[in-house]
């Protein structure tokens, strides 16, 4: 794999396999909506699809590339509290000169356990830690014949709970991870990433009603920042993207869509776009996938 290959294959990990999302979680009256960009904060049981397109630097004196991706995952809860989630990746790589590479990812799998749910002051935080399995997906796309283990924390915090006024609905929540690799001569880095969302749902349920049509009722604007920062690894560029977008929740879904927004060569050229569809197992299936397993 040359220069330019082994680039798009990192920065279509970043926005893929980093990006696995995520869907709602509850605490109290704070319903926790899908994200699009970053992790889930807290264990459910769900299945979504999510798929991602950025724009990429191509070899010097060439033309730019695409990155693109087609993610599947579903999670499901051991305990109320316990969660356990598996992911597969497609990944399209166009280099801008040359063929278009496409191959599956490496299956990544998480583990992830609530410690403390507050209810009154709609807080959670939780523990987890991802398995990425070696060799189980294509050398063309970038996937690594080494696998990593990354222990992770989440948190969510919504502001209801605050003498805020028509501030209520705003929630803020995000994750931090240390990707450790097998062995080298892969190298490890920091993911980490934060959200800001104002619940339209949270403002007509609990603070003010507004009558407002079941289109707008429904939506949840947030901002996603996702953040990478390689370790060990002497040249290599941390990434930052910004991800503005809405959530739409319906009965038993979620859709969500955001612009892909680069803030450095290293992670893309352009903007681009990521959008979800995601099912809530726990809604449409109480009595039996949507249920724990103890």
């Amino acid at each position: 794999m040359g220069r330019g290959s082994r680039l798009f294959a990192g920065a279509l990990f970043f926005c893929g396999a980093t990006s696995v999302a995520q869907a709602y979680t509850a605490t109290g009256d704070r319903q926790f909506p899908a994200t699009v960009l970053l992790p889930q904060i807290g264990p459910s049981d769900e299945a979504y699809l999510t798929g991602a397109t950025l724009p990429q630097a191509g070899d010097p004196g060439g033309p730019n590339g695409r990155a693109s991706s087609f993610a599947a995952t579903v999670d499901k809860t051991v305990t109320d509290r316990l969660s356990v989630t598996v992911t597969e990746e497609y990944s399209a790589i166009d280099p801008g000169s040359g063929p278009t590479a496409t191959g599956w990812q490496n299956v990544t799998a998480e583990a992830q356990y609530t410690l403390v749910v507050d209810p009154v002051h709609e807080f959670l935080f939780a523990l987890g830690v991802q398995r990425e399995f070696p060799a189980t997906g294509a050398d063309r796309v970038g996937a690594s014949h080494q696998g990593a283990t990354m222990p992770m924390m989440f948190f969510g915090k919504g502001l209801g709970d605050l003498d805020i006024g028509l501030l209520r609905p705003l929630a803020i929540g995000g994750y931090a991870g240390f990707n450790v690799p097998d062995g080298g001569p892969r190298t490890g880095a920091w993911n980490s990433g934060f959200f800001v969302e104002y619940s339209i749902p949270y403002l007509e349920a609990n603070v003010r009603t507004f009558d407002l049509p079941d289109l707008i009722r429904n939506l949840t604007p947030m901002v996603e920042v996702s953040m990478t920062n390689p370790v060990g690894a002497p040249g290599a560029a941390s990434t930052l993207v910004i991800g503005p977008g809405l959530n739409y929740s319906g009965d038993g879904w979620d859709f969500g869509i955001e612009a892909l927004v680069p803030t450095s060569r290293a992670a893309g050229v352009g903007t681009g776009v990521t959008a979800q569809l995601h099912i809530q197992l726990d809604y449409l299936f109480p009595r039996s996938l949507g249920k724990p397993l103890f």
